[in-house]
């Protein structure tokens, strides 16, 4: 039997509750014939800022190196100055990941704008105008400097194809990556960009490839969303349209993704700390189990993974059992428990 050392970082909000739900799911697949884990509790964000004086404490980024893989919570970045560090921005530099990957699908049971979408957002996530290279001009003008560089841009491009790849494996279809830009406005760095796409598509000639504007592309996922596969972006754009794609699909309490990189990665639902809620226990457990299963396929656990994917789709499927954001009543914690019968059962 396997056995996996992961590093958890709860972060802030409701971050500690639906972590706390998703190991108690993954725990329990040894009693599956699945993998055990050994978890590592780690601290950052803005929480530990406020206790420390840096959201990501240089420990913690040590025990992330030295896991098999990293499951995060949720992060109040917004709240950190800029002399509390970067946490994510910290974790994507150190663990040098290439882009992260936001699946988006309808899920039967839950409502959705979208009558069929089923796509991937592959977002470069560590440079673009997220690269935090801002200055002020005077007291009345402030500049952001957008960086685009050959090298990241092909991580991200080949992670894109890669994805596609499997996609195309596991359903039969001939695939698509669609890069999306500006490069009518944005000539220089969009151009660089869409080069680099290029070269590597051209490693990939089974695999059909496109480009698009980003507006145009933002407009046919409302219009369209089942036209798309693969979706390659820069830091922005790709953070715009993941949720674009999310809430065309289930919506952010159901959205899960990760980060990777050649090395290391990270995992992470894609809503946030949602302070409104948090301590009360009603948060949405799924999209945080979800990215537990994502975890567990980079991990090589693809029969655990499905174990996962399936529970959660019963449990939606059925209706019975709904958290607030999903028009029930149910706790993280029953809604947890859902999940752990679907399982057994």
């Amino acid at each position: 039997m396997s056995q996996h050392k992961i590093c958890l970082l709860p972060g802030d909000g409701i971050g500690a509750e639906v972590i706390d739900c998703a190991v108690r799911v993954i725990g329990t697949l040894a009693d599956h014939d699945g993998p055990r884990f050994v978890f590592d509790t780690q601290p950052a964000g803005h929480g530990t800022f406020l206790e420390t004086g840096h959201s990501l404490p240089n420990t913690t980024l040590e025990a992330a190196k030295a896991a098999d893989a990293v499951l995060l919570g949720a992060m109040d970045v917004a709240e950190i100055p800029p002399h509390g560090g970067d946490p994510l921005g910290g974790l994507r530099i150190g663990l040098e990941v290439s882009a992260s990957i936001r699946p988006s699908l309808t899920i039967p049971g839950v409502a959705s704008p979208a009558g069929d979408i089923d796509c991937v957002i592959v977002r470069e996530v560590t440079e673009g105008l997220y690269a935090r290279d801002e200055y002020m001009g005077d007291d009345d003008s402030a500049y952001a400097v957008r960086v685009i560089t050959r090298g990241a841009s092909t991580k991200a491009a080949r992670m894109a194809f890669e994805e596609a790849r499997k996609r195309q494996q596991r359903s039969g279809k001939p695939g698509l990556v669609t890069a999306v830009h500006k490069v009518g406005v944005l000539k220089l760095s969009d151009g660089l960009f869409l080069e680099a796409c290029a070269d590597v598509a051209r490693d990939y000639p089974d695999i059909p490839y496109e480009t698009r504007n980003v507006d145009a592309c933002a407009m046919e996922l409302v219009r369209d969303p089942g036209a798309f596969d693969v979706i390659l972006a820069t830091n922005v754009f790709g953070d715009i349209l993941s949720d674009v794609a999310a809430g065309m699909a289930a919506g952010l309490g159901l959205a899960a993704s990760a980060c990777i990189g050649e090395r290391w990665a990270y995992f992470e639902p894609v809503h946030g700390t949602a302070p409104d809620i948090a301590g009360k226990g009603i948060a949405n457990p799924c999209a945080t189990i979800l990215t537990a299963a994502m975890m567990l396929r980079y991990l090589g656990e693809d029969a655990s993974a499905d174990t996962v994917e399936a529970a959660v789709y019963r449990v939606l499927a059925d209706g019975e059992v709904r958290t607030g954001d999903l028009g029930g009543t149910a706790s993280s914690a029953q809604m947890t428990d859902a999940i752990l019968a679907a399982m057994r059962r």
